[in-house]
């Protein structure tokens, strides 16, 4: 008998690069790369759409190459969304278990995650996606599924991620604009963590740093649940806008030297190599010596992770993350960045690039690329209805029914 097939379509829209991929989950589990279509970010602003009309056109020149490749037409996306108005809370529930038997059923186990996120949302907000992080009975925790387990008292602990109602729905019309229709919106750094990461880290504690152009993605994942979600308004553009000003010439020359010439790493800019700096309006070119570059782009770096790593330390609240952490986006790109990472964070640090996905090709395989991998992936898992992909266990494919559309 054929085994039967679905396209999955992950389609991130970021501040810099629009990323879509076009993959086939297969019913025994495995997601199948078919093409990917790439575009440069127009009309966006840090998550936010600030021109429909350049978004729309942005997402459909990526969604022609991808469909081109494929030679198909993709109708239904799943849409990677950020921005800081994306914000995350913990939050607990509990019910007493009532009935003869005192079992918990499965609609009980709803209600009791209905509780927890009975937190009141203000009416221009909208809670994107609610996930568990742990059961618990007469207070016994650790249960990941209490369904058929007697007691009296049932709670749970859930990661609760809220976003801006106008604002996604203007990034829907954006793709609505580009004729294709929006699946589900999944927040950024689930998507992220969702393509990167392997399964003994998921379990022992990490934390995914996905560096964007205007933002900068926080997820933390430990026992297989998501703990905590943090984005930051500082992403690649903020380097980008630093080198800019301090070597007085224009953005774009400045966004070239970062990705050319551009390090964090002192011991590899203390050479003597000179730096080309074109001139502002009409100013003549100059030259800088490199470790000139560097120190603006390192000033940067180290203020980007103290504050990442400020948020780590209260997220944790006290237990390691014995996994450490994985960086991704484009902006973890820049030379030296995992090792400085390192240093900052006080702990092991490295790149991420997307997994999970059998044939990638070579211009997915890139750290700015894992959203959209993340994003397929988690389609993936919606036609498989919470099995296995590739052996390793999606942290929340077993609550994907509860997670808001």
């Amino acid at each position: 008998m054929k085994k039967k097939s679905s396209i999955i379509c992950g389609l991130d829209v970021g501040t810099s690069k629009i990323c879509m991929v076009i993959a086939r989950a297969h019913s025994d589990g495995v997601l199948e790369y078919i093409s990917s279509g790439h575009a440069e970010s127009k009309g966006i602003n840090k998550g936010v759409v600030v021109n429909i009309d350049e978004a729309a056109d942005a997402i459909r020149k990526a969604a022609n190459e991808a469909e081109k490749k494929a030679d198909m037409s993709v109708d239904m996306v799943r849409l990677g969304a950020g921005g800081d108005h994306f914000q995350g809370y913990n939050s607990r529930g509990a019910v007493p278990v009532s009935g003869e038997r005192q079992e918990v059923t499965f609609d009980l186990a709803k209600q009791v995650v209905d509780a927890a996120k009975s937190l009141i949302v203000p009416p221009d907000r909208e809670i994107r996606h609610v996930l568990t992080q742990e059961f618990f009975l007469d207070g016994q925790g650790g249960i990941k599924n209490p369904i058929g387990l007697f007691g009296s008292q049932l709670s749970v602990n859930v990661h609760i991620i809220t976003c801006q109602s106008a604002l996604v729905q203007n990034l829907i019309n954006a793709v609505n604009r580009a004729e294709m229709r929006v699946q589900k919106v999944i927040a950024q750094p689930l998507a992220a963590a969702e393509s990167v990461l392997t399964k003994d880290e998921r379990e022992l504690g990490v934390a995914v740093i996905d560096i964007g152009g205007g933002s900068t993605n926080i997820a933390v994942i430990q026992h297989n649940s998501v703990r905590f979600t943090k984005i930051l308004q500082v992403g690649g553009h903020s380097f980008t806008r630093d080198l800019s000003i301090g070597l007085q010439t224009p953005f774009e020359e400045a966004e070239r030297i970062k990705k050319a010439s551009g390090t964090v790493s002192t011991e590899r800019a203390e050479t003597e190599e000179d730096v080309e700096i074109p001139g502002m309006g009409m100013r003549s070119s100059h030259t800088v010596a490199r470790n000139t570059v560097c120190n603006i782009l390192r000033a940067r770096a180290m203020e980007l992770l103290e504050i990442i790593g400020n948020q780590l330390h209260m997220a944790t609240d006290g237990y390691p993350l014995t996994a450490g952490a994985v960086i991704t986006g484009g902006g973890s790109q820049l030379d030296g960045m995992a090792e400085l990472a390192e240093k900052i964070l006080k702990m092991p640090v490295r790149p991420g690039t997307p997994m999970g996905i059998r044939g990638l090709s070579d211009d997915m395989q890139h750290p700015e690329c894992a959203s959209a991998a993340g994003l397929a992936l988690f389609g993936a898992n919606d036609h498989i209805n919470g099995k296995k992909l590739n052996g390793i266990q999606r942290f929340f494919d077993r609550v994907l029914s509860w997670i808001e559309k």
